[in-house]
């Protein structure tokens, strides 16, 4: 078959000829039908320190995917050819403390499609029956392929409370923007997108921001007060990681306000302690979604949104180097690949 790997200790991604899988008991051999690019992946392919910390090549990449089942393996309940899926990225454990606590997300011994094992960039992949989750089949492959970091997304808001609340975004990565669609149906207020790319500012008003601000060219904390007549936004999510979008998330939030950390940044980032002290600010580190729970909602929500404007990209398997280059450049949203 053919699969998209990191084939060796450096920066890039191969096109190859892989041995197509097999299942075995309590797997499921599915047909890729899309797959879409995420931040993770592209850590991966610029081969950066976290990346040579985790991936050992050769490895196919890709996590966020939707397929058909093509063959179930021993023991597999639930589950026939033809059934339309996507997965769950974290194969948990089920045995350890948070497994059986109800945060399988947080499970001791995880293991990532796309990280630890094969993933989703290639025409067919394996995955454990338990981490399926069974797609309406009216829903578009292009569309069903991003319910993962949509997910992430949905866990992050509903965590933030955004009901009746003026929210910033800061961050203009596909959670980002997806996070401006929810944020609206669950009532917020108000939401304003903050990030350094027209093309996805666009997006995010296309999605529901009512207003956007480009931090290269404007103040965003100046923004914010403007907006908010000096109070500041009730709720702040931070999902880019930046360290200088750190600090104006602090400086953004109202007194008694929230801020949603959850961007990740390669560097350690020192912030201001006494400001949130001072400001009696309550701040939450959010992490991935809950399994199943967040894909339950997810799917509801989805029935309300068009997510559509965020997929600005569609390309065949073969033509990956484009889609990465346009993600790298910040021109894209979300690129879907077709094995």
């Amino acid at each position: 078959m053919k699969a998209l790997a990191k084939t060796s200790s450096r920066e890039g991604l191969e096109l190859v000829e892989a041995e197509t899988p097999r299942p075995g008991p309590g797997e499921v051999l599915i047909k890729v039908a899309a797959a879409s690019i995420c931040g993770t992946d592209l850590h991966i392919y610029s081969w950066d320190e976290w990346s040579r910390s985790r991936i050992s090549p050769p490895r196919i990449i890709g996590h966020e995917f939707c397929g058909h089942v093509e063959e179930v393996g021993p023991g597999v309940e639930g589950f026939a050819p033809g059934d339309y899926v996507s997965a769950e990225t974290h194969i948990y454990c089920g045995r350890c403390y948070m497994c059986r606590t109800g945060r399988a997300h947080l499970c001791e011994n995880v293991s990532i499609i796309g990280i630890d094992r094969d993933g989703a960039f290639a025409e067919y992949i394996v995955v454990p029956a338990k981490v399926l989750w069974k797609n309406d089949p009216a829903l578009p492959a292009k569309i069903a392929s991003l319910q993962e970091p949509f997910g992430n997304a949905v866990h992050a808001v509903k965590r933030a409370e955004v009901g009746g609340k003026r929210v910033v975004i800061i961050g203009d990565g596909p959670i980002g923007i997806f996070a401006c669609a929810i944020a609206r149906v669950l009532g917020a207020r108000d939401v304003w997108l903050v990030g350094l790319s027209e093309t996805r500012l666009a997006a995010g008003r296309r999605l529901g921001a009512d207003a956007v601000v480009n931090a290269s060219s404007r103040d965003p904390v100046a923004a914010i007060r403007e907006w908010t007549g000096g109070k500041g936004a009730d709720v702040v999510l931070e999902m880019s990681g930046s360290p200088a979008a750190w600090d104006n998330a602090l400086r953004a939030v109202r007194p008694g306000g929230r801020v949603i950390a959850f961007g990740l940044s390669r560097d350690k980032i020192p912030w201001d302690l006494n400001r949130g002290v001072f400001k009696d600010i309550e701040v939450l580190g959010i992490v991935g979604r809950l399994i199943f729970e967040t894909w339950y909602e997810a799917s509801e929500l989805l029935a309300e949104l068009d997510l559509t404007p965020a997929v600005t990209d569609e390309l065949p398997l073969e033509e990956f180097e484009a889609g990465f280059e346009r993600l790298f450049r910040r021109e894209a949203v979300k690129v879907v690949l077709y094995p």
